[in-house]
């Protein structure tokens, strides 16, 4: 649990270690079971006549990807409570391509108390290298009450 979630002021911004991502971790999280036939597995996050053939200029990187960024930031803030009180709402309103780097980012919002209970709500998003938000959203996690003292 992160001492500076406990302690901070709402409005205040965390930030998550920033990636960059790169066509091998693209590859290995789209490309399908590293023993298939044919590997990589040609989709429109992995191939660019793939990507070409659905409409796009550029291999995108799946979603999933940098969701999962913004998961492994929002467990580091909560710690194991996030897997069992953790919520998550969230949209994506941009592609990501090959070689942007990534940051997730959340901003206290509310900290209540509730039958001892401390829930934090948070607003979430994962920005590039420019400041575009690539994902946007809400996390929310209640503590049970030893973890809240």
């Amino acid at each position: 649990m992160s001492a500076g979630l406990l302690q901070s002021e709402p409005g205040h911004v965390l930030e998550g270690r920033a990636r960059r991502l790169t066509l091998a971790r693209a590859l290995a999280l789209s490309g399908g079971p590293f023993d298939a036939a044919v590997w990589p597995e040609k989709n429109l996050h992995t191939d660019l006549k793939a990507a070409n053939d659905a409409g796009l200029a550029e291999i995108v990187v799946s979603g999933t990807q940098w969701e999962g960024y913004l998961v492994g930031f929002l467990a580091e803030l909560f710690g194991m409570h996030w897997f069992r009180h953790g919520e998550l709402d969230i949209k994506i309103p941009r592609s990501v391509r090959i070689g942007e780097t990534l940051q997730p980012k959340a901003r206290l919002e509310t900290r209540e108390t509730q039958g001892g209970a401390l829930r934090i709500a948070l607003s979430v998003w994962v920005e590039n290298q420019d400041g575009a938000q690539v994902l946007v959203g809400t996390a929310a996690c209640t503590l049970p009450p030893s973890a809240a003292a």
